[in-house]
């Protein structure tokens, strides 16, 4: 079973490592999932057992890249989280600058939106309050990026945190 494991994240690792080449030279919507599977090495067959499209390699790649930030950071205690959130997440992002560039450059940001949401759960929420509440939270992470993003991934204004933009219950629910 772990050589199985092996494999499926070898070609999963292949076909990312593959768009991304192949989207430093050419736009996106100009690349075949043929011509996806040729420069990766693997199978049309392997391409859609693992995805249902090249946005979602690169969702599943953004997702993995945050992944791990995301279970360390969100360990920290409350006051930290909130003062240190924005700038740690963008350096994460930063992190992966090619990737973050290649979406925007290909006018694809709706994956980053995509990736942001999936991120915050809002699907998942117990309540509607609660979904509210990670909507509002995803809809502003996005927004922020995004113009993070455009003003050139620079650092980020300090003294900026969660605190500015958190969200409680109504003093009836609390």
């Amino acid at each position: 079973m772990e050589r199985k494991n092996a494999a499926h994240e070898l070609v999963i690792e292949s076909m990312t490592e593959a768009l991304m080449q192949l989207m430093r030279v050419k736009p996106l919507s100009e690349i075949s999932i043929s011509e996806l599977c040729e420069k990766a090495g693997v199978s049309r067959l392997s391409f859609y057992r693992n995805f249902t499209s090249m946005d979602d390699i690169l969702v599943q790649h953004l997702t993995a890249c945050t992944d791990a930030w995301w279970a360390e950071f969100s360990q920290r205690s409350e006051e930290d989280f909130y003062q240190n959130f924005w700038t740690e997440l963008l350096g994460e992002y930063r992190k992966n600058r090619d990737l973050i560039l290649l979406i925007d450059q290909n006018g694809r940001s709706q994956i980053l939106k995509e990736h942001i949401f999936a991120c915050c759960a809002v699907n998942d929420a117990a309540d509607e309050t609660e979904a509210y509440l990670r909507a509002a939270l995803a809809g502003t992470l996005y927004g922020l990026v995004d113009e993070w993003i455009k003003r050139g991934m620079g650092e980020f204004p300090r003294g900026f945190s969660l605190h500015k933009l958190r969200f409680d219950k109504p003093e009836a629910e609390a």
